[in-house]
């Protein structure tokens, strides 16, 4: 037998012989591979826009603004509500681009709120492009870099309108994570289902099993930015949406990590909701939208008025 030439040899009865060939085994080895590569949940940015903002029929300018830490160059879409509304920063999911968010604006600015799109810097074609590629990705702290620039950057165009973050699935996480990082980046956060900490995160996105990547994660992210450490510093009102029929993360462990605020927190139990699509729930936007309404009035009557200017020393 030539050395290398096969990788098994087995005797029947010493009559027979069974050969496999290593270049079988080889291939078996890679099918397995793919196979556990095609149960794999990473992020799937587009680099086209679903739809375009003037499709919405709706007031809109485009704007452009710096991620913070890093400052790299972002941008976005405005939409104008109410000249005394709340201002909302929808946060992209993990699939598509700000495009795909266009029918949550039309909702949100036809209640009237003003409200502010943007992408990741690794999602749609106006971005930087990625620092290193996307694949295998399920979370990174540059995300949370942007959204904090996002929201910033909304504070300084609502002035003393106040700014609010919302996001679903991968949105709600970065979302919460920016308004943790520091009060005054917004006012209040709702999102919908969380997972706790990276390793649980790549462990249900099959992720974790893959060479190199849970490495790779660690890298990428901060551990105060994983949401059972950022919900803990959160200081503003939370909004937790709970699809009970959520089999990516579970309902009970989007309560465990909502728990953990020491703010106030508002639950909405969605009997029927899966961890996608909750927005096509019925009364959905009435009910976040409401929610909104509510803490921002709350947040004017415990505003102090606005002295009034002094007259010492004016003429008569």
């Amino acid at each position: 037998m030539r050395a290398g030439a096969t990788a098994l040899c087995t005797s029947l009865g010493g009559t027979s012989l069974i050969v496999i060939p290593l270049a079988l085994l080889i291939c078996t080895s890679l099918a397995l591979l793919a196979l556990s590569a095609s149960r794999v949940e990473a992020v799937e940015p587009s680099d086209k826009y679903a739809a375009m903002p003037a499709s919405t029929g709706l007031t809109w300018s485009s704007v452009s603004f710096k991620s913070t830490r890093d400052g790299a160059d972002l941008t976005g879409w405005w939409f104008d509500g109410k000249p005394d509304a709340p201002v909302l920063v929808l946060f992209d999911r993990s699939e598509g681009s700000m495009g795909d968010l266009l029918p949550v604006v039309r909702e949100f600015v036809g209640r009237g709120f003003s409200v502010m799109t943007f992408d990741y810097r690794d999602f749609g074609p106006s971005g930087p492009g990625a620092v290193d590629s996307v694949l295998q990705l399920a979370f990174a702290s540059r995300w949370v870099n942007d959204g904090e620039g996002a929201l910033r950057f909304a504070r300084t165009k609502a002035g003393t309108r106040p700014v609010f973050a919302w996001g679903q699935e991968l949105g709600g996480p970065v979302a919460v994570a920016a308004a943790a990082r520091d009060r005054r980046n917004a006012d209040a956060v709702a999102c919908e289902g969380m997972f706790r900490t990276l390793a649980e995160l790549l462990r249900a996105s099959g992720l974790a099993q893959i060479p190199g990547v849970p490495e790779r994660h660690r890298f990428l992210v901060e551990t105060t930015d994983e949401p059972v450490t950022c919900v803990g510093s959160l200081a503003v009102p939370l909004h937790v949406a709970i699809a009970m029929k959520d089999d990516v993360w579970p309902p009970s462990v989007t309560q465990d990590v909502a728990r953990r605020s020491l703010s106030r927190i508002d639950r909405w139990i969605v009997p029927e909701g899966k961890h996608q699509g909750l927005e096509k729930t019925p009364g959905y936007y009435d009910r976040v939208g409401g929610w909104f309404t509510r803490i921002a009035g709350m947040i004017k009557a415990t505003t102090p008025a606005a002295a009034a200017p002094s007259t010492t020393g004016a003429n008569k």
